[in-house]
């Protein structure tokens, strides 16, 4: 898969290490999956920041 094409992968495993290289560029492991952590590949791609889920829905 080139480079440029983003690559999400979920270690449903949990928090251990995950079977790819993460983090850097187009390539990204999220650890656990929930139904918020699809919103995880909106925000990479966005490029921007945000709170965790969790914390927003407490502050309200």
């Amino acid at each position: 898969m080139p480079k440029d094409v983003p690559a999400y992968t979920w270690n449903i495993g949990g928090y251990r290490v995950g079977a790819n290289a993460s983090g850097a560029g187009t390539r990204h492991t999220v650890a656990g999956l929930t139904d918020h952590a699809f919103r995880l590949v909106s925000l990479l791609e966005a490029g921007r920041n945000a709170a965790w889920p969790w914390l927003v829905a407490s502050a309200g």
